[in-house]
């Protein structure tokens, strides 16, 4: 197969896979093969951009044995900025579902509890905390977020304060 595109296009292509593979192995200690394959693809893509007049924008890492951005692509693309984006998005989404459904288990009576209402009961359950801490954060951001460790009489003996 053969796909003509302009140089434009080819860096439209680069910041499509720098994000990709930014989603795909950024969080990763180890090799994932799951991604192996597509990792290769984005690779190939990699591997022409100076036979294009687009080495400025990819280089090869000799101790990887792979192609990967430059400085120069990160500041004069885009994909940068769309990843930190979606990162803060993300952040804040998990932060306040994650908040929600403990708080929602602790009423339900447990996560086994909760787990077992159907979806709009749950819904139920779940919404009212969650717009409670998307308010608080979208108003006040981590300002007042913060871990309280609750001790027993014994001092030196923390008491659990997670499920």
């Amino acid at each position: 197969m053969k796909i003509d595109i302009t140089k434009e296009e080819y860096v439209d292509l680069l910041d499509l896979f720098h994000i990709a593979s930014w989603v795909l192995v950024s969080h990763k200690t180890t090799v994932d093969p799951r991604v192996e394959k597509l990792e290769l693809i984005i690779q190939k893509f990699y591997a022409v951009a100076g036979e294009i007049g687009r080495g400025d924008l990819i280089e090869y890492d000799p101790a990887r044995g792979k192609y990967r951005p430059t400085k120069a692509l990160e500041d004069t693309t885009r994909s940068m900025e769309f990843i930190d984006e979606f990162v803060d998005h993300s952040f804040w989404d998990e932060l306040i579902v994650r908040f929600a459904e403990r708080d929602a288990a602790r009423q339900a009576g447990g996560y086994e509890k909760l787990d077992l209402l159907g979806h709009e009961e749950r819904h139920a359950f779940v919404d009212p905390f969650e717009e409670r801490y998307a308010g608080e954060v979208n108003e006040r951001g981590i300002e007042r977020l913060e871990i309280v460790e609750h001790f027993s009489h014994d001092a030196s003996t923390p008491v659990r304060t997670h499920d």
